[in-house]
């Protein structure tokens, strides 16, 4: 550690070392009184964005910029921008498709690229940390949290594509952050809602889920995020999940893995957490584990109630004063190495730039995938006339924003003049829905294109599909806009996988459909 970092720290009351390892969010575009408060009188020392306090570039910079003015320890200040269907910054920003879209171009060089342009548009307007990537090895196909959000079902896969966008993440002097310790890929539950189970034995851990982490923490990874996930090999009682583990974050991540950066909790108002615990005593019981940063991102009084709480046990001193120091000394350290503590808040680059936008889309027709062509109807559309089915909202997770309205395929197919009909269908259709998308049919004489989101793990989607297939079956195509599994359902002939329901990817499969051009993508995974 540096002289910098070990006098900064002996400076501070142990109030503002508390504010160090706490990250808080907040409501709004401008800094909310409650924000403010937090800064001001806690010394909160780290801040996470979320799309409710993002407008466009200029308030974002100008939001980051008076965020710090009221701190006088320079903040983190972190967002979720994984690409795909987690993206925080949406256009003007460049916008990417996303980990397993990247690694279908079968290019590690793309995800260099991918975190390259992120960090150095994200510094622009005053962000230094990135919550990405996700490291997770989606084995499970079921799995509903996860899946287009990982870059393959092979740990070695992820691990080297994840390195990579680590690596332009810093070359842009943009802090990683390797999730969610030690991998929750195979697991079937969300824990957004109730904590998920991943029921492996330790080798198979090992071999499987922890690889990549290894990878990254011996590439020098800023901060691991650990799961609110139940691992019965490793944690040390039943249904503790790895946040609360000191076997977890302390004996295998930071004792036998040597992991000397910061471990942030993923949010303490999760439902995999909050079905047992308050975030304050979550948050104790996390920092005595191991964590070094505490997420509470949501509501003003559990953030308050958390900082009340870890001042009182700090004070009487059931959180030793060496554990809550480590952990500041960590986040210091971060600080310094993001130049933080030498004043370098904002670093300029040009946001959208055409270079930027032609790196992304270029990746995202390279990843676009070819699954099966049975009728040949990728080669007929162009000349054909297309009906298009394709679902009204397209986020299923409590992680994504909502996203909606015309589809770019549509928009994209009716500026070059196709001739297309559509009908916009719920994330989940009910019988009504099927009933006037089948009548719809009626007297169609073209290829349907259904856009789907996660079908084979939908009921209602494949009886959609099934009932779309028995009246029109040679001349249907699966447009899979989020796992590519969709693809090789029963019953389907014609397949594509985007990996990513973003503008991007969907104007990419149009153009390229529309000018014939050849689809290149490889799945990432077993399908």
């Amino acid at each position: 550690m540096s002289e910098r970092v070990e006098n900064l720290l002996k400076s501070m009351s142990n109030e503002e070392k508390i504010g160090q390892i706490m990250i808080c969010g907040f409501d709004g575009t401008t800094p909310s009184s409650n924000v403010q408060k937090l800064i001001k009188n806690y010394h909160l020392g780290n801040v996470i964005l979320f799309k409710r306090n993002i407008e466009n570039p200029n308030q974002v910079k100008k939001l980051t910029s008076e965020l710090q003015k009221l701190s006088k320890i320079p903040l983190t200040i972190a967002v979720d921008q994984e690409g795909g269907i987690v993206t925080r910054l949406t256009e003007p920003f460049t916008v990417f498709p996303g980990n397993m879209a990247t690694s279908a171009t079968n290019d590690p060089n793309n995800a260099y690229l991918t975190g390259l342009v992120m960090a150095k548009e994200m510094r622009a307007v005053g962000i230094n940390w990135n919550l990405a990537p996700v490291v997770d090895v989606n084995d499970l196909p079921q799995n509903p949290g996860i899946g287009v959000r990982s870059y393959s079902d092979d740990p070695r896969v992820v691990a080297k594509y994840a390195s990579e966008f680590v690596r332009g993440l810093h070359d842009g002097r943009v802090a990683g952050c390797a999730k969610h310790f030690p991998g929750k890929g195979h697991s079937a539950k969300d824990a957004h809602f109730e904590m998920p189970i991943v029921n492996r034995e330790l080798d198979d851990l090992i071999r499987i889920e922890l690889y990549p982490f290894k990878e990254l923490v011996r590439d020098g990874i800023d901060s691991v995020m650990p799961s609110h996930v139940y691992y019965p090999a490793l944690c040390e009682s039943e249904n503790l999940p790895a946040t609360l583990s000191h076997s977890v974050m302390t004996d295998l991540l930071k004792n036998q893995m040597a992991f000397d950066g910061v471990t942030v909790t993923d949010d303490l108002e999760m439902g995999g957490i909050t079905a047992n615990l308050e975030p304050s005593e979550a948050a104790w019981r996390s920092l005595m584990a191991g964590a070094d940063m505490l997420m509470v991102c949501h509501t003003f009084e559990k953030q308050i109630g958390t900082f009340e709480t870890l001042i009182q046990m700090v004070k009487f001193g059931d959180i030793p004063i060496d554990r809550l120091n480590d952990a500041v000394r960590r986040v210091l350290t971060m600080k310094e190495n993001l130049g933080l503590l030498d004043g370098r808040i904002v670093i300029d680059s040009e946001i959208g730039s055409k270079e930027n936008l032609d790196i992304a889309y270029s990746i995202a027709k390279r990843s676009i995938t070819l699954v099966r062509n049975t009728d040949n109807l990728i080669e007929k559309i162009p000349n054909s006339k297309v009906f298009l089915i394709f679902p009204k909202d397209l986020a299923l997770t409590k992680v994504e924003e909502k996203v909606g309205g015309i589809s770019e395929i549509e928009r994209t197919f009716r500026e070059e003049g196709k001739n297309v009909e559509s009908i916009y269908v719920s994330s989940k259709p009910d019988d009504t829905e099927i009933e006037m998308v089948i009548k719809s049919l009626k007297g169609f004489d073209g290829i349907v294109v259904i856009g789907t989101l996660n079908a084979h793990l939908i009921e209602e989607w494949k009886k959609m599909i099934n009932a779309v297939t028995n009246v029109r079956n040679d001349n249907v195509l699966i447009l899979a806009l989020r796992n590519p599994y969709d693809c090789v359902m029963d019953g389907v002939r014609n397949s594509v996988a985007l990996y990513s329901y973003s503008k991007i990817s969907q104007k990419a499969f149009a153009e390229m459909v529309l000018n014939g051009e050849r689809f290149t993508g490889k799945a990432p995974v077993k399908l």
